[in-house]
């Protein structure tokens, strides 16, 4: 009866340590990585993705502006404040104007108005090098 009760606390305590390792482990690694994320980025590799490419000029079709925000290694940067430079024919939504963890911000934009416009982007009031180029019909 003692052996099995020193197995058990012998296999209890194993399990302890196993499940303490791990812990602080995945504590380290996430603190790692969110100080990685916290950084600066980079407006070489950081670039902006519209979809469609065109829209009808009815003041509900909607062209998404996704805006990638990376850092030197190409990896997202976190909390990045994204900003488009506005314009009196366009209704620009911020869907989500702080990067995620993927270092992405959305934003919709509709016009009334048919044309070719094009827009600057800011990542904390830096313009990025890339512009925009919004077609309505």
């Amino acid at each position: 009866m003692n052996k099995k009760i020193i197995y058990i606390f012998l296999f209890l305590f194993f399990l302890v340590l196993i499940s303490l390792f791990f812990g602080l482990y995945e504590v380290k690694f996430i603190n790692t990585k969110a100080s990685l994320k916290i950084s600066s980025f980079s407006q070489d590799n950081s670039y902006v993705f519209i979809t469609p490419l065109q829209a009808k000029a009815n003041g509900q079709e909607k062209i998404r502006v996704t805006v990638f925000v990376l850092d030197e290694r190409g990896l997202g940067v976190f909390g990045k404040k994204v900003y488009i430079s506005p314009n009196q024919f366009l209704n620009i939504e911020e869907i989500q104007g702080l990067t995620d963890n993927f270092g992405k911000a959305y934003f919709d934009i509709s016009s009334f108005k048919s044309g070719e416009y094009y827009l600057k982007i800011f990542i904390d009031n830096i313009e990025l090098k890339q512009k925009i180029n919004l077609s309505y019909y």
